[in-house]
């Protein structure tokens, strides 16, 4: 593949973006299963929430880490403002808290009491006045970043909501589900504007469990592409025999495009995240391996190695460095390039 280059300020060299020459950079271990890690728009921090209910902030710079602890449960999405100020998280103990990111001694600015059960997804609009939410409580709820009032709550998911995305320049909202679901929904009513079948990716644990499902969104950076990552294939659901996959829609038409996956390796794994590099290329998680994919193709051009199962991973503001969370607790850097 033909390095990128990424943005640079003016005056420094541009680092090339390259897969094929990733490699660690950094490597911070916390005691607890991590499950979710996201960086700042700032790119000072990248931040984890974990099994043990805390949000873990490492400093890039130095590593330096510093723990928040407002949850009563896992926490498991996080999310911030467009300008990095206020860290937005939620838990499956329902809560949505937000916090002053870059505080010496974290403590929450204000808890919400945000769905019944678990809270599984959050996105930031990109004027950072709104924040939406969804969980197992099949709802969408979308909050007023100003005063914590709700703005809309949008119901029609038959089963519960893994996650949720602003549609980029505006304050509509996609949400997909457990089994199949994505839903548009107008940012003016909150009402629901059309729907897109997903339900390839949803699958049936022996006739009788949801399985699967529209695990996370994202959009392709020219705003065409509505992207949804999962598992499908699976041959023994219990045991984790699975194959990790991304399913595209056009935006404007609805129309699918070819699945993403790995072909020539096949992995027992979920994609529990992909994310859009800003040259087009979807980075997804893969069990131990990072993958890369160019738009168009139906098969990775390129696994990067990492030494433990990952649950999520972030794309750095450089457009240049990775972050991933692991089960075994560490936040892993990686640089995607020589720079």
């Amino acid at each position: 593949m033909k390095p990128i280059h990424a943005d640079a300020p003016a005056g420094t060299a541009k680092a090339a973006f390259d897969p094929l020459a990733t490699r660690s950079v950094h490597d911070w271990a916390h005691s607890s299963k991590l499950l979710v890690c996201r960086v700042d728009p700032t790119g000072r921090f990248v931040l984890a929430g974990a099994i043990d209910h805390t949000i873990q902030r490492w400093r890039i710079d130095t590593g330096a880490r510093t723990a928040f602890a407002g949850h009563g449960n896992w926490v498991r999405t996080l999310g911030f403002s467009p300008d990095g100020a206020t860290l937005y998280s939620g838990g499956y103990d329902g809560r949505l808290i937000s916090w002053e990111t870059a505080t010496e001694k974290p403590a929450p600015v204000r808890t919400i009491e945000a769905h019944r059960g678990w809270l599984r997804g959050l996105a930031v609009s990109g004027d950072g006045r709104r924040v939406a939410t969804c969980g197992n409580d099949r709802l969408v709820r979308v909050w007023s970043a100003g005063d914590g009032k709700l703005i809309h709550e949008c119901g029609g998911h038959p089963q519960m909501v893994y996650c949720v995305q602003f549609v980029p320049g505006s304050n509509d909202l996609v949400s997909g589900d457990i089994v199949g679901n994505i839903h548009h929904w107008r940012g003016d009513n909150g009402r629901l504007e059309r729907k897109f079948d997903g339900s390839e990716i949803h699958n049936i644990i022996a006739d009788q469990a949801p399985f699967g499902g529209i695990i996370n969104l994202a959009f392709s950076p020219d705003k065409k592409r509505l992207t949804a990552c999962g598992l499908h294939k699976p041959t023994n659901a219990p045991a984790g025999n699975r194959r990790a996959v991304a399913l595209s829609f056009d935006w404007a038409s609805g129309a699918k495009f070819p699945k993403q996956e790995s072909l020539r390796k096949e992995m027992d794994a979920t994609m529990w995240r992909a994310v859009y590099h800003q040259d087009g290329v979807m980075v997804g998680v893969l069990d131990k391996e990072i993958g890369f994919w160019k738009q168009g193709e139906a098969d990775l051009f390129y696994l990067a190695a990492t030494p433990s199962p990952i649950f999520d991973l972030d794309l750095h503001p450089n457009q240049m460095d990775l972050f991933t969370a692991h089960f075994d607790g560490h936040v892993r850097g990686w640089r995607c390039g020589a720079g």
